[in-house]
């Protein structure tokens, strides 16, 4: 008996040394959310306290929004502004209604008070339910620790009953709760399930408050004709085809994806902006797409009156440097995110009524000191 209860003893020891240890120094080693972009981003997320400002989507926000251009039209209107650039590479805007409600749980978001969307005006969007099909951008993440703490695991991975009541009585322990992590840690790269996602080769430049600076065209034109070639020849016409009318009327209409969207974001004690995400307009007219995106902006615009909701429509951007504004077929580089995020800036300080600014000044905790 006595030997029973040191071997009971001495398990229990272990175990909590191994606890011990995980919890010091488990994410230093291995990746919180399975890609070295979203890892760099919540660090910086979580060292201030202070955002008021969220800006979310998908890549074409987060190469293309500065927060520090948005900070900086607030300032001119005497308003102090802390936006933070929240957006995932792979994440549209049907992603957000189910990300956004676990993730301004976070401490480091209690003071957000805006949340601005940046919508793709030529894709559809749905609501996501309790499984998606995720692609090879969103698996990764929300099936890594990150997306565990977000409770939204399942909703690329299915368990087995006994594998998820495991789950949820031993959460609290790192072992079971961050397996997949501490995997990470001790099998050899080609044996894990999936590789953590790298940063883009085209970033320029260190993150800034989540946004990432991306290289222009003009640093490589060699490189972007032949990723241009490539990036055609994967897409067909049927690909690019305009979506069919009724998809944005069902979008648009009452109860539709806007409807819950805007509902989630005010249920959080949010209020919402949309804007048209910045996408070279080379994806616009190689398909021919500009009268589907001038119809859906249209049926957007009236439900945004309709609900009172702030929708700046700068998304078709036609420079006369498109090889220094753009970074690729889609995205901005890093100078055309600031002379975009300039233009958003203006945008968003004229658009907000004078109770949504007055909000922002009592999300600051600087001012509230």
């Amino acid at each position: 008996m006595p030997r029973l209860i040191v071997s009971i003893l001495l398990c229990i020891g272990l175990l909590a040394t191994i606890e011990s240890g995980l919890r010091t120094a488990l994410f230093h080693h291995a990746s919180y959310s399975n890609s070295e972009s979203i890892d760099a981003q919540l660090a910086e997320r979580d060292a201030s306290p202070h955002w008021n400002i969220l800006l979310v989507g998908d890549s074409e926000t987060r190469w293309g929004i500065h927060p520090q251009e948005i900070d900086e039209a607030f300032r001119r209107a005497d308003v102090e502004a802390h936006a933070f650039n929240h957006a995932f590479d792979g994440f549209g805007a049907s992603w957000w209604p189910v990300l956004l409600p676990p993730l301004l749980q976070h401490p480091s978001l209690e003071h957000v008070k805006i949340v601005a969307l940046g919508v793709q005006m030529i894709d559809a969007h749905q609501v996501i339910g309790q499984r998606a099909q995720c692609g090879a951008l969103q698996e990764p993440v929300l099936t890594s620790a990150f997306g565990e703490d977000l409770g939204l695991r399942a909703l690329c991975r299915s368990e087995s009953w006994d594998t998820a009541l495991g789950n949820r009585l031993f959460s609290w322990l790192w072992t079971v709760r961050y397996a997949s992590a501490i995997k990470s840690l001790l099998l050899p790269t080609p044996l894990l399930p999936q590789t953590p996602l790298r940063f883009n080769s085209r970033k320029s430049g260190e993150p800034f408050h989540g946004f990432e600076p991306h290289y222009a065209i003009a640093h490589d034109r060699g490189s972007y004709a032949e990723e241009f070639r490539r990036w055609k020849a994967q897409y067909n016409e049927r690909d690019f085809q305009p979506l069919a009318a009724e998809i944005w009327m069902s979008l648009t209409s009452a109860g539709g994806f806007f409807d819950r969207l805007l509902n989630t974001v005010n249920r959080e004690g949010r209020e919402l902006v949309l804007f048209a995400a910045p996408t070279n307009p080379v994806v616009i007219d190689t398909f021919g797409r500009r009268a589907d995106y001038e119809t859906n902006s249209f049926l957007l615009r009236q439900w945004a009156v309709a609900r009172r909701v702030p929708f700046l429509d700068l998304g078709i951007q036609d420079v006369g440097s498109p090889d220094s504004y753009f970074s690729d077929m889609r995205h901005l580089s890093g100078e055309g995110a600031r002379l975009f995020s300039r233009q958003l800036g203006k945008a968003l300080v004229h658009s907000l009524s004078s109770p949504t600014i007055e909000l922002l000044a009592e999300a600051n905790p600087s001012v509230r000191q």
